[in-house]
């Protein structure tokens, strides 16, 4: 078999190329640090890496929905702490009308206390955050309570139906609740109508509306306090779930380097074996190339 000048210099040519390629590639990942520089270097791990960052985008989601929701409950559980402070303040407000010794001027004082409370309560009921009432049920555009004269209350504008947010598989959270639930709840009247009929009854004396109001007082203390601690469930839960997230990004991550991620003492030996290979096919072209007819005719 005849070996011409042409072929040799082609073969050589295509040892240049590859050791070319080759070093090139070594040093790509040296230099970024990154095993796949396109899906053709491994079509296996692109796939999965892929699937990884898919995955790490559906936990940043869910923990931007865990952050968001954690904010807006901590604003409801200081609403609750604060509807259970004025009712307390009413609760004591009504004991001390119940004495036979107050006198009148001593009822009246007490009566606007209650009134003072009852006003803060309203402020209480309509808390927003962002612009979205916390306590309207999913009507989070609609004021829950207003007032249309003096002492006097419209009936609940919400509705009934609490507004859940996923934080995680199988795992929702309440971020809008029903008011009437806590200030009405299976009660005749709503907390509003107890709160004036109370001042009504500070104001005359009247002992035994004052036991009936003390004991709506007492029905909507609980409901109250059973919110708060349905709700520091809930925050327990975005807590866990907030770790638990976090435990789950991490572990991706992790996944992800060891798929697109080199070991750099791995690439600088590949690095440094493919440029002695490209150096030793720059030889063997120098040397061809220094072969004259007469090398052949010996």
């Amino acid at each position: 078999m005849r070996v011409t000048f042409n072929s040799q210099y082609r073969d050589s040519a295509a040892a240049i190329e590859t050791t070319s390629e080759r070093l090139l590639d070594a040093q790509r990942q040296v230099s970024s640090g990154r095993r796949l520089g396109k899906i053709s270097d491994d079509p296996t791990a692109a796939a999965s890496s892929v699937a990884e960052r898919g995955h790490i985008a559906d936990v940043d989601q869910y923990t931007r929905a865990a952050d968001s929701v954690g904010s807006r409950l901590s604003v409801v559980d200081t609403v609750l702490s604060d509807v259970i402070d004025k009712l307390t303040a009413a609760r004591t407000v009504t004991t001390a009308a119940r004495t036979s010794t107050a006198s009148a001027s001593q009822r009246s004082a007490l009566a606007q206390q209650l009134g003072g409370v009852r006003d803060a309560l309203v402020d209480d009921m309509n808390s927003t955050l962002h612009g979205r009432y916390l306590f309207a049920g999913s009507a989070v555009t609609t004021r829950p309570y207003t007032v249309t004269a003096p002492a006097a209350f419209a009936a609940y504008m919400g509705n009934g139906s609490e507004v859940q947010v996923d934080v995680g598989n199988d795992r929702a959270v309440t971020v809008a609740y029903d008011g009437a639930a806590i200030t009405k709840g299976s009660d005749s009247q709503d907390l509003f109508e107890t709160l004036d009929g109370l001042i009504a009854a500070v104001s005359t004396g009247d002992t035994t509306a004052l036991e009936t109001g003390m004991q709506a007082l007492e029905r909507a203390f609980n409901r109250a306090t059973a919110a708060q601690t349905r709700l520091g469930i809930d925050m327990q839960v975005i807590d866990a779930q907030k770790l638990r997230l976090q435990q789950m990004r991490l572990s991706a991550g992790e996944r992800l380097s060891r798929l697109e991620d080199v070991n750099l003492a791995e690439a600088i030996t590949d690095m440094t074996h493919a440029d002695a290979a490209y150096r030793a096919a720059l030889g063997a072209v120098g040397t061809t190339s220094r072969v004259s007819l007469l090398d052949y005719l010996k």
